[in-house]
């Protein structure tokens, strides 16, 4: 449990009542409350705070102890009565508001941290805070134009002021990646800026600059792909979601290539590949483009060979079965043992060549006679071992 902020407001509290020209109650109080925290007892610090306000309800410093209070032992619905108490005794301090905001925010409920934050930005209009969560509220409510107008308008306001935002700079980003390349490309500019004079912690903008790869990545607009390496250049460190981030993008960025110049076959492996998805209709799927590149062994033999010196990170992907089939080695054997596992779900395949065409299978379809037998059944040749053991191993 986190008191940290309810000791350094205890500790300007006794300071202010230093001068002994208030209540000494008030002050021993408070000093009961500083020894309960200093000693961890939790629970005291809040039954204090309650008897306080309860006695002096129009103190707004106990009762904003006894937000910070309720919200570090856990009881975030208690917090934000309170703070909605003390916005409406003191409605024109915008830190107040602000607090409230980000409690509801805190608790998901988005539409009424939108509607306090829209009252925060007119008490303090040069908070940069206020301004970023208004934005990022508008867009997760899918409410795109009014996100877009916050958005420019916010960065307008903040010039004025003399206060640089660099989420407000990904927003504007993302609202105009589709629209101009250029003017997109002059945010990211602004980005970059920004991170060289190292103001804020490297976490803010690791965030700042995943929002910027989700956005290149929806838009496939990887021509930008750059100018995150730039920003990433520009942290002292980049943490393992970032670092995985940008390969994941830039994996998608060859993909997207990929699908111009080679086979749809290839391109699709590589897509089930990359999703990393486990499932059985994947699993068959992936056997299915498997027979064909095994079936046309001629034509995509080339395009594998091109594919591994293209794109040798997409290749490795799947180099185990890429170097197989170029290789060209027990190709009617791996083809039946494909064709036995799709069998076994009576799916059959569709073939298709290196150009796109359909092909009938170049074997037999493997066809069980009679019934399945159990791995752990005795094996019909007689040989005394479970089937797991003898020819079905």
């Amino acid at each position: 449990m986190d008191m940290t902020i309810v000791t350094r407001l205890v500790d300007a509290i006794l300071a202010d009542y230093a001068d002994e020209s208030k209540p000494n109650e008030h002050m021993f109080l408070y000093k009961q409350i500083k020894l309960a925290v200093d000693e961890k007892r939790y629970k005291d610090v809040i039954n204090i705070l309650e008897m306080l306000v309860e006695r002096v309800p129009e103190d707004i410093s106990a009762k904003t102890l006894l937000a910070y209070a309720y919200d570090s032992a856990g009881y975030p619905v208690k917090s934000i009565r309170l703070w909605e108490e003390i916005c409406e005794a003191e409605p024109y301090i915008g830190e107040y508001s602000l607090t409230l905001a980000v409690a509801y925010l805190n608790q998901d409920w988005v539409q009424k941290a939108l509607k306090q934050l829209k009252t925060t930005v007119d008490l303090i209009p040069d908070d940069r805070t206020a301004w970023e969560l208004l934005v990022e509220c508008s867009d997760d409510i899918e409410d795109t134009h009014e996100a877009k107008m916050n958005c420019f308008g916010a960065m307008y306001l903040l010039k004025e002021y003399g206060i640089e935002s660099i989420k407000l700079n990904a927003f504007a980003f993302s609202f105009t990646i589709l629209e101009d390349n250029d003017i997109a490309d002059k945010y990211l500019t602004n980005i970059i800026d920004i991170m060289r004079n190292g103001e804020l912690q490297t976490s803010y903008y690791e965030e700042v600059i995943l929002r910027v790869l989700w956005e290149i990545d929806m838009a496939e607009c990887y021509e930008f792909m750059p100018r995150v390496r730039e920003m990433a250049d520009n942290l002292s460190c980049i943490s393992m979601d970032l670092a995985k981030g940008i390969k994941n993008v830039e994996l998608n960025a060859e993909l997207a290539a990929l699908d111009v110049d080679f086979p749809e076959v290839i391109c699709d492996i590589i897509d089930i590949i990359n999703d990393g998805c486990n499932c059985d209709e994947c699993k068959k799927g992936l056997i299915s483009l498997e027979c064909s590149i095994l079936a046309d062994h001629e034509g995509f033999r080339p395009e594998l060979i091109r594919l591994s010196k293209e794109h040798p990170k997409l290749y490795a992907l799947h180099s185990q079965f890429f170097d197989e089939a170029v290789s060209g080695v027990d190709r009617d054997k791996q083809i039946n043992k494909r064709f036995r596992i799709l069998s076994d779900d009576d799916i059959e395949p569709i073939l298709r060549r290196a150009d796109g065409s359909e092909i009938n299978p170049v074997v037999e379809t493997y066809r069980r006679e009679g019934r399945k037998i159990g791995r752990n059944e005795m094996c019909p040749c007689g040989s005394g071992k479970k089937y797991k053991k003898c020819c079905g191993s």
